[in-house]
């Protein structure tokens, strides 16, 4: 039984379940509706539209009982003065022309798209992209085109990016992050066709983007790579796209750029870095960087710290390099915040 027959069945109003769910679809606007009809069927969607055509002007005193039945918070006082127009109006809004014409022009509409479309209600592709591991998804994106790969990074969390990122050969994914700047929204046909082959090929197997919002993503990668594979990516960057290599290199910071740091920086940074972090980090680090930090703290804390230092421990390298991200991270977090800048040029 679907959502909207079952409505029907147990509401004991003298409109029918698809014309209650009109009447909210048309409170929430186009907006709020798109939200709720990305889960209904093609069959609810019409039921709903031939439901609007049949009602008449809908009160606000109607449209509150509705909302209320629906135990929703969303509220609108004027009156519904022409539900069917407002309904066809609606969902031309809130479905894309695809959506709209496989569902209610069935005759003009592609089959192939119609049949992507259904698959593509398993749920959302990305999702399970993304709770996939990032090392065996990199392995299977290996052989293909720089371009698909460039794709499916930029839709998952940069964690995940730069862990697969790094399974790539140099050229691979220099040629990879190049492309990732540079990446515009996909027509809706291309990406559900390509969301329909990622689901066939790596799941079920196993607006345009501002510059300035590629450049942060990608920075957000890179800082998670080690200090020569960064290097490389930039390097590349600045014989190709000189312009997007300085910006990029505005957003980048990591542990070895400690002494870029202007000494009021460094202490709000480490002010704000846990003792632990700071001197996990510390470990293997050589003397300039060791007592860069130090001198960062005040006298009890530097001599707690260099007793921590003198004890031998043993760590892994990855727990190491993971106390160094995470300084770096918070300083990129606190320049983001214009508590602290970067470099020391940037000072007035």
């Amino acid at each position: 039984m679907s959502i909207i027959a079952a409505y029907d069945a147990e509401s004991g109003a003298h409109e029918s379940g698809g014309a209650r769910a009109a009447i909210l679809l048309l409170a929430l606007g186009s907006q709020g509706a798109a939200r709720i009809l990305k889960h209904l069927s093609p069959d609810e969607i019409r039921i709903i539209r031939e439901s609007a055509a049949s009602l008449p002007t809908v009160g606000p005193e109607h449209i509150d009982e509705v909302v209320d039945d629906f135990q929703s918070y969303f509220k609108k006082g004027a009156a519904l003065t022409g539900p069917g127009k407002e309904m066809v109006e609606l969902l031309e809004n809130a479905l894309s022309r695809e959506e709209y014409v496989s569902i209610f022009d069935p005759d003009s509409r592609d089959p192939a798209l119609a049949d992507l479309l259904d698959n593509n209600r398993e749920g959302d592709v990305w999702e399970a992209i993304t709770a996939m591991e990032p090392v065996p998804l990199a392995q299977k994106l290996l052989g293909e085109h720089p371009q698909l790969v460039a794709i499916v990074l930029a839709r998952l969390p940069p964690e995940m990016a730069s862990a697969m990122i790094r399974e790539f050969a140099p050229a691979m994914r220099n040629d990879v992050m190049r492309r990732i700047l540079t990446l515009k929204p996909l027509q809706y046909t291309v990406q559900t066709v390509l969301e329909g082959q990622i689901r066939r090929n790596f799941v079920t197997a196993g607006g345009d983007t501002e510059e300035g919002g590629s450049h942060a993503f990608l920075a957000e990668i890179v800082n998670r790579l080690d200090k020569d594979s960064s290097e490389e990516v930039l390097e590349s960057l600045r014989a190709s796209r000189p312009k997007d290599a300085e910006a990029l290199e505005k957003l980048l910071f990591a542990f070895e750029d400690l002494p870029s740091l202007p000494l009021k920086s460094r202490l709000t940074l480490f002010d704000a870095v846990d003792a632990e972090v700071m001197v996990r980090a510390l470990r293997g680090a050589g003397p300039e960087i060791v007592e860069l930090v130090l001198s960062a703290l005040g006298a009890r804390a530097r001599r707690m710290a260099e007793a921590e230092l003198k004890q031998e421990v043993t760590l892994q390298k990855a727990e190491i390099d993971g106390a160094r991200r995470e300084i770096a991270k918070q300083a990129l977090r606190l320049a983001g915040e214009g508590k602290l800048v970067l470099r020391e040029q940037l000072e007035d």
